[in-house]
């Protein structure tokens, strides 16, 4: 796996700092433990509306990047469509790349 972002999101998950799935997600937002959510590019329209309408009620940060196959195999989880982060230094960093690779699009 070549992608920073991806990378930097593997290393929070190993340091036990990532909530995983939809559910997961909703709780670590709803307890406000989130501090970014990652969404794979490819999830449900159904997830995508329940997610954009969560981050948006607790203003968290939401992205969308990559497909469910290669955010699951960063999280070691099978099928995982969305995370949250719930720590402030490994969500600023992610925002950081996100935001570097975006400009680099333009």
């Amino acid at each position: 796996m070549n992608d920073r972002l991806l990378g930097l999101f593997g290393l929070a998950v190993r340091a036990g700092k990532v909530a995983f799935g939809v559910f997961m997600t909703e709780k670590a937002l709803d307890e406000g433990r989130a501090e970014l959510v990652i969404a794979a590019e490819d999830i449900g329209a159904s997830n995508r509306r329940r997610i954009e309408n969560k981050c948006n009620e607790w203003n968290v940060k939401l992205i969308f990047y990559s497909d469910k196959a290669l955010l699951s195999r960063a999280a070691g989880k099978k099928d995982m469509p969305v995370a949250a982060v719930c720590d402030e230094g490994f969500a600023k960093a992610i925002v950081k790349k996100y935001s570097e690779l975006k400009a680099d699009t333009l």
